[in-house]
């Protein structure tokens, strides 16, 4: 005796309906967007640095040493992040390679950003030590989801 197996296969019928493409974010906004998260965690970075008793405390060379205060860093970090949202958007447009020119821009302004850190007159070397970290910090969080929504090339420049 044989025994004869069928088998049916369904199909449920796909809808027609059509979404409206995605739009996306300008990329001055969204540089602006990442600012924020950048500065957040350089806050938290700020807020572990004083819980475990590093003082806050420095000043130029010649001037006396003052504290900083809360959050210090969270809002020189969106400071110079609205900066930062600006020379993304200006190299999104003009240059002729965005994502490699922020890149070299961008770790060139960082490495020299940390020099004032750590020539800064403070009451003890772990400030001076953690506001040079506090700028790395940020830029690990910025620069590389800026340059992930930035073009490799720039089709109006090629």
């Amino acid at each position: 005796m044989s025994a004869i197996t069928t088998s049916t296969t369904s199909t449920t019928p796909t809808s027609s309906v059509r979404t409206a493409p995605a739009r996306r974010v300008p990329v001055g906004v969204y540089a602006f967007g990442v600012a924020f998260v950048g500065a957040v965690v350089t806050g938290g970075f700020e807020a572990v640095t004083r819980a475990v008793g590093v003082p806050y405390e420095f000043a130029f060379p010649g001037a006396e040493p003052a504290s900083m205060p809360v959050s210090g860093l969270f809002f020189a970090v969106l400071e110079f992040g609205v900066i930062g949202a600006i020379i993304a958007a200006c190299l999104a447009r003009w240059a002729r390679q965005p994502r490699s020119t922020w890149r070299r821009t961008t770790v060139t302004l960082v490495v020299f950003s940390v020099v004032p850190s750590l020539v800064a007159a403070t009451t003890t070397y772990a400030t001076n030590v953690a506001l040079a970290v506090s700028h790395v910090v940020a830029a690990v969080v910025i620069i590389p989801l800026v340059a992930r929504r930035l073009s490799e090339t720039n089709p109006r420049r090629a």
